[in-house]
């Protein structure tokens, strides 16, 4: 008679509900809620799913969580730009004729532009610990997506996410271990969406009031994240993860703030459901002996993914190559963190400063907007404060 492990058996099991899940899930048409702007994520070359502990493990992988170290977010505010943001804004400053200059501007690009602001906080209040995770953040964006003379996009939106998830460990060997993590969101955002020409984009940056007036759309839904870790001594580690595995939305469109507020049953235009899109990611962590070195580095972590993996078999994939994520994070003296990446075949980098009262942290990084390596790219700086304790 053959005798079967129980441990290995519970592990196949969990393993093959996890995938099945990941593969059910259909394509969607709303796009995720971040969270929070994450420095670590930006300068690092992606979110890395093998990387265990802190917040981070919220919006990774939620077996991360078996592993993380009590921590309370009190507050946290991070500031990221991308794109011309600085030339849009002496425009708007100090320009004498707007249109003329604006115009100019996007005739210089060949009449492709994409700017941002994104604000992250001050609403962040969460903890991890003890296998437990969740948390309450927000977070502030405005987008100029210009894609032609014809082809334009203005958006400001404001999301807020409630995420809470638990992680659980299964001892698989003297040093070994596999994490199980689960994590439960809800989620609202609310928009006002510009979709037009650049007619329409000159006459709302002369009067920036009269976004209020375009339709706003109210998005909220719930959602699901599921992510396994097996790790080998916290030097070597694998992770699976698939965020938003089964996330629903109901999208709600209304003819103007003003309206929704007075009397939304009349103010609503159309009402439809739908989905965020899977992000099915795999990830691997080394964290080599450094030796006498030791006494100055804390510690070093070699980070390797690829994201997206769903999105291969998607009517038009990107190229594959833009969603392979490397980065290398060695930390000094408990105090400076380096971060160096590579994602969507664009550089990352940053600094982050780990001091008693906050923490602080600056990144520069690329994004790819186009579906092949250099087609689109845009390059961004954030800096953040975060209140963790």
């Amino acid at each position: 008679m053959t005798h079967r492990n129980p441990t290995c058996l519970r592990i196949a099991l969990c393993a093959a509900a996890f995938l099945s899940l990941g593969a059910a899930a259909r394509a969607a048409d709303v796009d995720p809620f971040k969270g929070y702007l994450d420095l670590g994520t930006n300068a690092l070359g992606g979110k890395h799913v093998a990387l265990a502990g802190g917040l981070q493990s919220l919006f990774s992988n939620p077996a991360g969580l078996a592993e993380a170290e009590p921590v309370i977010s009190a507050a946290r505010l991070g500031l990221g730009l991308s794109g011309p943001v600085f030339d849009i804004a002496n425009i708007l400053i100090s320009s004498s004729n707007f249109q003329t200059d604006l115009v100019n501007l996007l005739s210089s690009s060949g009449y492709k532009l994409y700017a941002a602001a994104d604000l992250s906080g001050p609403l962040s209040f969460a903890y991890v610990g003890q296998g437990l995770g969740f948390g309450i953040f927000n977070d502030t964006r405005v987008v100029i997506d210009v894609k032609g003379v014809t082809s334009v996009k203005v958006s400001l939106t404001e999301d807020v996410l409630i995420v809470g998830g638990y992680g659980f460990r299964i001892p698989t060997g003297e040093k070994s271990a596999l994490d199980l993590g689960f994590a439960a969101k809800g989620y609202v955002r609310g928009a006002f969406v510009l979709d037009g020409g650049l007619l329409e984009l000159t006459s709302l940056m002369t009067d920036p009031t009269a976004i209020m007036g375009q339709p706003f759309v109210l998005t909220t839904g719930i959602g699901l994240d599921a992510g396994i870790r097996w790790n080998w001594d916290e030097v070597v580690a694998v992770g699976l993860s698939c965020m938003d595995v089964y996330s629903p939305s109901s999208v709600s469109t209304y003819s103007n703030i003003s309206g929704f507020i007075s009397n939304p049953s009349t103010a609503l235009v159309s009402s439809a459901t739908g989905l965020i899109h899977p992000d099915l990611g795999l990830g691997f962590m080394w964290k080599p002996p450094l030796g006498i070195l030791d006494r100055v580095f804390d510690g070093l972590s070699i980070l390797l993914d690829y994201d997206d993996i769903l999105g291969l078999f998607a009517p038009i994939p990107r190229n594959a190559i833009l969603n392979v994520d490397l980065g290398v994070e060695a930390r000094i003296l408990q105090i400076l963190s380096i971060r160096l990446g590579i994602r969507e075949a664009l550089p990352q980098a940053g600094v982050y400063f780990d001091l008693e009262a906050f923490k602080m942290g600056v990144s520069a990084w690329g994004d790819e907007l186009g579906y092949e390596p250099g087609e689109r790219p845009i390059y961004n700086l954030a800096l953040s404060f975060d209140f963790e304790y």
